[in-house]
């Protein structure tokens, strides 16, 4: 793993800027409301909330799916409403995201779905071999390459949705549930996973019902409730949050 996670990043601005965002379908009442957040760069967050309070959709604003109804949404130091249409492809590029729904394509096999972003960012065929090979064998994979989705179970295909949300270590991760279809074993090592990454620099949120994760790590809880956000629990910095565990990579 330390072959694909090997270079920090080093940056100043913020990841994710909402001042007062709010979120409403049609002329129905707002979803969510007065959203402001700032998410700093190498910083991880849990985002939690009850079904249907809006983790989803806020998580489409920040990987661009939506648009929100007001406020204003900077993303890696862009105005998004002043950022030309043609120049949003090449910010959604530096954002992994791991669906609630995997959304793997299934007439690819795993090697295959995992490679796409890299094939898209131009990487050699040699690199695409190495890297997806690693990284399928890390989170107990490999035997499960030349597999297409149909034949997997859903533990197995979210593990290789993760696997191709972090291939190419994006500045910014969102995870829409990541360890829901897996045992808590497997979330651990996947959790120390998304660990290493942010350790490197990629700002992580990761939306989760999962108390057993919210507990072992205490990093900063963004809290939806009622349509609102509010910011619970203490910060912890990458570096601290990684001392506390065990290194698997």
């Amino acid at each position: 793993m330390n072959r694909i996670l090997r270079k920090k990043v080093i940056g100043g601005v913020d990841v994710i800027n909402f001042q007062n965002v709010g979120v409403r379908y049609g002329a129905g009442p707002e979803i969510l409301h007065d959203i402001s957040l700032r998410l700093e760069e190498g910083s991880f967050h849990f985002l939690t909330g009850a079904s249907g309070a809006g983790k989803s959709t806020l998580l489409r604003l920040m990987y661009l799916a939506n648009q929100p109804s007001r406020g204003l949404i900077s993303l890696f130091g862009r105005d998004i409403s002043t950022t030309p249409r043609r120049e949003l492809p090449v910010l959604r590029r530096q954002i992994g995201v791991v669906f609630q729904n995997f959304r793997l394509i299934d007439h690819l096999t795993t090697m295959e779905n995992v490679a796409l972003p890299l094939r898209v960012s131009g990487a050699s065929e040699m690199q695409i071999k190495n890297n997806v090979s690693e990284l399928l064998n890390w989170v107990g994979l490999s035997d499960q390459i030349d597999v297409r989705p149909p034949t997997l179970s859903g533990g197995q295909k979210q593990r290789v949705a993760i696997a191709r949300a972090v291939i190419t270590r994006p500045k910014l991760l969102l995870a829409d549930e990541p360890t829901g279809s897996v045992d808590d074993q497997i979330a651990m090592r996947l959790m120390h996973l998304f660990q290493e990454l942010n350790k490197l620099g990629t700002t992580i949120v990761l939306a989760t019902h999962n108390k057993l994760l919210i507990n072992d790590f205490s990093y900063r809880r963004l809290h939806l409730s009622n349509g609102t956000l509010n910011s619970c629990t203490q910060t912890v910095r990458s570096t601290e949050a990684t001392a506390q565990s065990k290194e698997l990579i």
